[in-house]
């Protein structure tokens, strides 16, 4: 499956590429993904790549992909499945790709530690070193990947983040249901985090991506109205713009627009678009 964003040379700013490929061997399918998702750059680098495997997870997909792509910084991680335009898919690799031409995709951390609060001051920080905007608090998207068992839910992740990205960062963070989480650290991460500036609410922009992120409670408690929700949500999407996403142990979030979860799991929905006018 491809999934494209127009874009209008001049006018906007945020070239996306979506692959998903779907196979038991996660490199054979991460490989695939790839080059259907940089065929969607139209010929742009790619800056930022998130990667969700589902099914045998496997180290080895990202060597494999900055073999195609480059020296890209890679987040995302391994779960249970993977939202795609016919619904859950439990086996198989989803890349998004992200490039544009003003600098507002901003980069990708890997961190361990102690614990869910220690790694995630650590990926802030490592973000934060190499922001290109200076500003107190930075206004963006952060996308979070955190191993499962690690003794705190995702809320704890991003109560730490928060103090040092501030409230202006509108952050989702996916507790996974494997211990895998793809990113660039030398030690093992429990975390990978990556953001892009300058996300705003689109009001009336076009969406050029929407992500949907599902805990799997939720999906397992809806049961076969999952299928009519999922058709329901694309329907509010245009049909040219990708809308993907993956399931997870669990999922939070904060910023402007976040509502309380509700008695079954959480489902977050996440547009990006282009970067405001300065």
């Amino acid at each position: 499956m491809l999934g494209t964003a127009p874009v209008e040379t001049g006018t906007k700013t945020l070239q996306v590429g979506v692959g998903f490929a779907t196979h038991p061997d996660a490199i054979w399918a991460a490989v695939r993904a790839t080059a259907m998702a940089r065929t969607g750059l139209q010929g742009a680098a790619a800056e930022m790549v998130l990667l969700i495997t589902a099914g045998v997870p496997s180290q080895d997909t990202m060597p494999m992909i900055r073999s195609v792509l480059g020296p890209v910084g890679i987040a995302g991680g391994a779960t249970a499945a993977i939202l795609t335009h016919n619904g859950a898919v439990g086996s198989g690799a989803l890349v998004v790709c992200l490039a544009n031409s003003e600098g507002a995709v901003s980069g990708v951390a890997a961190s361990a530690g102690r614990d869910l609060v220690d790694a995630a001051q650590g990926a802030a920080r490592l973000i934060l070193a190499g922001w290109p905007f200076r500003m107190r608090y930075p206004r963006g998207l952060g996308l979070a990947f955190c191993r499962p068992g690690i003794g705190a839910p995702a809320e704890s992740f991003l109560a730490s983040w928060r103090l040092l990205m501030g409230p202006k960062m509108r952050t989702v963070c996916s507790v996974l249901s494997t211990p895998v989480v793809y990113g660039a650290s030398q030690a093992e991460p429990i975390v990978s985090a990556a953001t892009r500036a300058a996300v705003k609410r689109l009001e009336g922009d076009a969406a050029r991506l929407v992500l949907v992120v599902e805990s799997d409670a939720r999906h397992r408690a809806l049961g076969s109205a999952a299928g009519d929700e999922w058709a329901a949500i694309k329907n509010e999407v245009d049909a040219r713009v990708p809308c993907v996403g993956w399931l997870c142990q669990s999922v939070a979030a904060y910023g402007r627009g976040v509502r309380p979860t509700d008695a079954h799991g959480s489902l977050v929905i996440v547009a990006l678009g282009d970067a405001p006018r300065r």
